[in-house]
């Protein structure tokens, strides 16, 4: 089974695609899961995640495999907590071995949009 994580604000029409998109692609294999928090990576028993979320200023779907290319930022409290930061932990103490970030623009061709993320995930 492959797990996707799917990030966003369902009450932002700018952030919501990626979870509006979990209900609507069905993969033989594939969970989808709608997450509010980086707890999903916690209960997740992949250690080979996908992540898909939202990416502003881009205009096609891209697909980050290298963790190490996110920007870690300096932490000064549990608020700056990041992804980067987060997804390297993960990698660090074992609970993931890889991470696939697939950015989706934020608006465009929504059928268009499905088909490269199935294409990104069966790859």
């Amino acid at each position: 089974m492959t797990t996707v994580l799917c990030f966003g604000n369902q009450f932002l029409k700018q952030d919501s695609l990626a979870k509006e998109l979990a209900d609507e692609i069905k993969l033989k294999g594939v969970d989808f899961i709608k997450c509010d928090s980086l707890d999903a990576f916690l209960e997740s028993k992949d250690k080979n995640i996908f992540i898909l979320d939202v990416v502003k200023g881009i205009d096609k779907v891209i697909n980050i495999k290298d963790i190490d290319q996110l920007k870690a930022n300096k932490l000064f409290s549990l608020h700056d907590f990041d992804l980067g930061f987060f997804l390297k932990l993960m990698k660090r103490i074992g609970k993931i071995e890889t991470a696939n970030i697939i950015g989706i623009p934020q608006k465009g061709d929504k059928e268009k949009i499905k088909e490269d993320i199935i294409k990104v995930i069966q790859r």
